[in-house]
């Protein structure tokens, strides 16, 4: 994943072992996620979550790098409303610790967008050659995405912004139709939302959500960001300004 300081992770399933260690630094109110619980839990980390090392000490929040680090195991405090509040990186080994960039933040600036073909929730047939000579803008979501429904506003206000330009707003998603429907009853997303896209999905790698990347009018890729962040609607219009 592509972590930044203002972004949100939903976070999955890690596999970690209770520890029976008592880490004084964790509040008395808090307790430990079992292994159990972690397999049946959606888990959100926000800014305002305490990371610690094993130490006790505070780390920042730019550091929410490690949970995708295998030299590192995360273990999940929540208090008594289960809402997690900490998260303790204990090292697994005493060496030296880089941490790797996610592979799928990857890719070199300019190369060609891979072609594809999606229908709209309207039924509308969309071929991504078709839109040469257009600035496409994909984000990949889904419904219960929670990072991807706080970025909506933002993205929904992008929208707005170039609305009167030349620029598209594809919103890629492996929900179905039926489920996305029910979803915009309670929820307003302006892209055109493409369900049932696990085919293109696949075809661009994406693992992390929200995604968003920018494709400029040659049908080339000029930016990719992968997670929530609290300026993305500045960070896509600066890509889109600067492609018009």
């Amino acid at each position: 994943m592509n972590i930044s300081k203002s972004f949100f992770i939903v976070f999955l399933l890690f596999s970690v072992t209770t520890i029976a260690q008592d880490y004084q630094f964790i509040p008395s109110n808090q307790r430990l996620l079992s292994e159990e619980q972690l397999k049946s839990t959606e888990i959100m980390i926000t800014p305002n979550i305490k990371l610690y090392d094993e130490y006790g000490n505070v780390l920042s929040f730019s550091q929410i790098d490690l949970l995708t680090n295998p030299d590192y195991r995360p273990l999940f405090y929540v208090d008594a409303n289960e809402k997690l509040k900490s998260v303790i990186f204990l090292k697994k080994s005493n060496n030296p610790i880089l941490i790797e960039k996610n592979p799928e933040a990857e890719f070199t600036k300019g190369e060609p967008a891979l072609d594809f073909i999606a229908t709209s929730l309207e039924g509308k047939h969309i071929k991504l050659s078709e839109l040469r000579g257009k600035v496409v803008v994909l984000n990949f979501w889904f419904t219960k995405c929670g990072p991807c429904k706080l970025e909506m506003p933002d993205l929904n206000n992008l929208v707005n912004e170039f609305k009167d330009k030349d620029v598209v707003f594809l919103a890629i998603t492996f929900n179905k139709k039926e489920i996305i429907q029910q979803f915009l009853k309670s929820h307003t997303f302006n892209f055109t939302i493409t369900p049932n896209a696990n085919d293109v999905i696949t075809m661009y790698g994406v693992q992390s959500y929200p995604t968003s990347i920018v494709i400029n009018k040659e049908g080339k890729i000029v930016l990719k960001e992968l997670g929530y962040r609290t300026n993305i609607k500045e960070v896509l219009a600066n890509s889109i300004n600067a492609i018009l």
